[in-house]
């Protein structure tokens, strides 16, 4: 007797029928298998190509450049509150960009298999490719905020700034916006429990496969932490970067006036500039991932689609991509930054 299939019918639910005739299984484990995760959306999207291709090559270059980053503030004894966030915010984007390569070379560039995953592999896909990128390119979107209000209070009080902004207070606070901003989002490691189905993969071997299941939350749940996540950091931004130029303008004679040199009182501008410029290109690229972000969910509900699993992949590597702005920005418009850097490589 003929197998009916449904009358919508994709590409993968026919093959599933057919293999699922093929390989004769129970119409239990035809269920299962219906029900079962598998990364077969990442390949009808392309989104493997941005996991499994791009994103790692971009990955590594802007690991090293984070990296330069950090040694070239720690070579040139940089010792203000400023460069020590800095360094934090470059730890927080190697962390976002690294965490996940080795499960995305291994699964999208090596294997390329669009077979059920092993539930052990269903959570090393969630904890590695979802939770932690998200939360530690949250932490470097609280450091960067932070780093925006550092330097205007550095402008504002710049009596008191040489007590206070210093680089064991900029560690501390630093540490402090970690902390708090992981508990803030220590709750997503609950949002997606899997349970173990028992399947035959593709190729005809019994395994323990998962089934995915999404925390329900209602929209104007998601929306508020959205709101406080990633939107009102935003909002932030904006303000304190105005309040930063306007007051970095206004104390242009003080600074002349109580420096020794022009060169030093150019160097404190650039630097005001410098950070403006930082914080000015995050909230452009994060009101822009974050407003999608927010439409996609409210069309998938968490449940990952071809084009969630597609704006995800693209999320990925627009992230990565503005991740070194500090360093570039840091080196065309800090003279001593410039010299340190360049001073590691030429002795001569």
């Amino acid at each position: 007797m003929a197998r009916r299939l449904p009358r919508t019918t994709t590409a993968s639910q026919l093959t599933e029928s057919l293999l699922g005739g093929f390989l004769n299984v129970s119409s239990l484990e035809q269920h299962n298998r219906t029900k079962a995760f598998n990364l077969i959306t990442y390949f009808e999207s392309g989104a493997y190509i941005y996991y499994g291709y791009v994103g790692p090559i971009i990955t590594f270059f802007v690991t090293i450049m984070n990296i330069l980053l950090i040694a070239t503030i720690i070579k040139g004894k940089f010792r203000t509150s400023t460069h020590a966030v800095m360094v934090s915010i470059a730890i927080a984007d190697i962390l976002t960009g690294i965490i996940p390569v080795p499960f995305n070379i291994q699964v999208f560039s090596v294997k390329r298999s669009r077979d059920f995953l092993k539930i052990e592999w269903c959570y090393i896909f969630e904890i590695c490719q979802v939770i932690l990128p998200t939360v530690f390119h949250l932490i470097s979107l609280s450091l960067t905020v932070g780093l925006s209000i550092e330097r205007f209070f550095v402008v504002s009080f710049p009596l008191k700034a040489s007590r206070f902004c210093t680089m064991r207070n900029g560690i501390l606070f630093s540490i402090c916006v970690f902390v708090i901003s992981l508990c803030a989002q220590i709750d997503t490691f609950e949002d997606v429990t899997y349970n173990p189905v028992e399947i035959t993969s593709l190729k005809g071997i019994k395994l323990t496969g998962c089934r995915r299941s999404v925390k329900d939350r209602s929209d104007k749940e998601y929306i508020t932490r959205m709101l406080i996540l990633r939107f009102i950091p935003c909002m932030l931004l904006v303000i304190f970067t105005i309040l930063l130029l306007r007051k970095s303008s206004d104390i242009q004679e003080w600074r002349k006036s109580t420096t020794s040199s022009s060169g030093a009182t150019a160097s404190l501008e650039r630097m005001d500039f410098a950070v403006s410029l930082i914080a000015t290109i995050v909230f452009l690229t994060e009101i822009t991932i974050g407003t999608l972000l927010l439409i996609d969910h409210l069309k998938s509900r968490r449940r990952i689609t071809s084009n969630n699993a597609l704006i995800s992949g693209i999320t990925y590597v627009v992230y990565m991509v503005t991740s070194p702005v500090n360093f570039a920005i840091l080196c065309f418009l800090s003279k001593k930054f410039r010299q340190t850097f360049f001073g590691m490589f030429c002795r001569h």
